[in-house]
């Protein structure tokens, strides 16, 4: 998107002004607004070459065909920026009531060429079986019911929640402070009270006794747990919860992304989801630091206490 475009119908430009002008965009650079800025100006040229001047009369045919147009001219990444683009644009639009339909109805999944396939996520619902299929009374039911609450509420990514500290934990005021091994950008994670009480007892009642300063601990060589095991841990609970998980990926990372996801379902704003997914620009960086605590409350995604 090199080129100016210009805004052929005027009668866009006070949304296109409204929707620029959001506060989780004050962060943003100017050349990422001017990216935004273009991609709707063409998408709203387009719908006026359709005769279609109010945003409450484009159906989901005309933006599907706006992309496939895009898609026609340009590669296939520049289609999955413009649908990252326009998902936010109608969650707003959905949000404000001009539209009936929000950006997730429009794109539950998004095909971009990095990986040359979708990102993996589970409904809330598939999260609610993966958690039901604990037993917290058998061998290590405690330390996995802890593990996969920490992934599923917080969206730690696996490197963190294995060097995670007793100390990181301030049992007070149900936060956890990290410095994520990624990107080595700190972090304040919320915690919910079941989660904290799920980490409360596997502490007291399943951690082996030991001096070392890390919250997860093997049974047996009181070490750290490796990549491998973690993944394992929560793979084997997405089969024993009766989850398809047939070209699905079933690790941390895919409950990382059901937690952005589910957090985009509900409208979440965009500067929370893109703390979630803990992204290395500076734009990203700095929105990271500046989410309130009280928003991050607001968003998380509980998993509604399970008892056994």
């Amino acid at each position: 998107m090199g080129q100016k475009l210009i805004l052929v119908y005027d009668g866009y430009e006070e949304l296109l002004n409204e929707y620029l002008n959001l506060n989780e965009f004050k962060l943003l650079k100017e050349s990422t607004i001017n990216h935004k800025r273009l991609a709707l100006t063409l998408f709203f040229n387009f719908m006026y070459e359709r005769n279609i001047t109010e945003i409450s009369s484009v159906a989901h045919s005309d933006i599907y065909d706006f992309l496939e147009y895009i898609s026609n001219r340009n590669s296939s990444n520049r289609k999955s920026s413009m649908s990252f683009i326009l998902r936010h644009f109608f969650n707003y639009t959905y949000q404000n009531q001009m539209t009936d339909f929000s950006g997730i109805q429009l794109f539950p999944v998004i095909f971009t060429n990095k990986k040359d396939r979708i990102l993996s996520f589970y409904s809330l619902d598939e999260i609610k079986d993966m958690i039901h299929s604990v037993d917290r009374l058998s061998v290590h039911g405690k330390r996995d019911y802890a593990i996969l609450l920490l992934f599923i509420e917080t969206g730690i990514r696996s490197s963190d929640l294995r060097n995670l500290k007793v100390s990181d934990i301030q049992w007070d005021k149900n936060l956890i402070t990290i410095t994520q091994c990624k990107t080595n950008v700190s972090n304040i994670l919320v915690i919910s009270d079941n989660l904290k009480f799920a980490l409360i007892d596997y502490l007291k009642n399943e951690r082996p006794e030991s001096n070392c300063e890390y919250l997860f601990l093997t049974p047996k060589s009181l070490k750290q747990y490796q990549a491998s095991t973690v993944h394992e841990i929560v793979s084997s609970h997405f089969i024993k919860g009766n989850i398809d998980i047939s070209k699905r990926h079933h690790g941390p990372h895919a409950l990382r992304h059901s937690l952005a996801n589910n957090l985009l379902s509900s409208n979440a704003p965009m500067h929370v989801i893109q703390s979630v997914l803990g992204h290395k620009n500076l734009n990203t960086t700095q929105i990271y630091l500046n989410i309130d605590i009280e928003s991050l409350k607001k968003f998380a995604l509980e998993v509604p206490n399970h008892a056994g």
